[in-house]
């Protein structure tokens, strides 16, 4: 069933992952680091690998609004109506592996101050989370995740822009293209900072 979120950016991009894959990972390769990006950024094969094995899904850079992301959540094969004019990219596919069923959809900040206890028991603490974060139930399996990102008719007064996750159940992880670094990929959707 297709799920809409807002999601309002305090740090610039986005980021999806289960939280007990991701703790796994960390704690199987003896990772106790609070800036996760960082780490990722400074050990490129460990960076590479949480990305090829489905712990984390990172997007950015991601301009910071005064507005709300419009995140749509597509686990099926739903078609969602958004005119092909107004899709600004698809990417590649990109891996999650779900081990717990919940996925949380966070600004990048999640990993820039990494919190394990509270993304564990983010469903219980969700009614008091910020607006930079949510998440969302999915069965637990491994996935191929294209993400579409999309900006409305121009013409309107208020512009909805996003990210659409199609979200597909796959027996194996898709193989990430790192022919090019994920800073390289462009995801910019908001009408004023979206090259012409």
């Amino acid at each position: 069933m297709v799920k809409k979120l807002n999601l309002m950016l305090y740090a610039p991009g986005i980021v999806i992952f289960d939280p007990l894959t991701l703790t796994n990972y960390l704690e199987k390769n003896n990772i106790f680091e609070n800036d996760l990006l960082k780490f990722f950024s400074e050990n490129e094969k460990i960076g590479r690998e949480v990305i090829s094995k489905g712990c984390i899904i990172p997007i950015y850079e991601i301009p910071e609004l005064d507005e709300y992301y419009r995140i749509i959540i597509n686990p099926g094969k739903e078609n969602i109506s958004i005119p092909k004019e107004n899709i600004i990219f698809t990417s590649i596919p990109f891996s999650l592996h779900v081990t717990s069923g919940n996925v949380i959809i966070s600004d990048i900040s999640a990993i820039i101050d990494w919190e394990k206890d509270y993304y564990l028991n983010y469903e219980n603490l969700k009614d008091d989370s910020l607006e930079n974060c949510d998440s969302v139930h999915l069965s637990k399996n491994n996935y191929s995740v294209k993400i579409t990102g999309y900006c409305g008719n121009n013409l309107k007064s208020t512009i909805e822009f996003g990210y659409i996750f199609n979200f597909r159940t796959s027996q194996k992880l898709p193989h990430f293209d790192f022919s090019k670094s994920i800073d390289e990929y462009y995801f910019v959707v908001d009408p004023e900072n979206r090259r012409p």
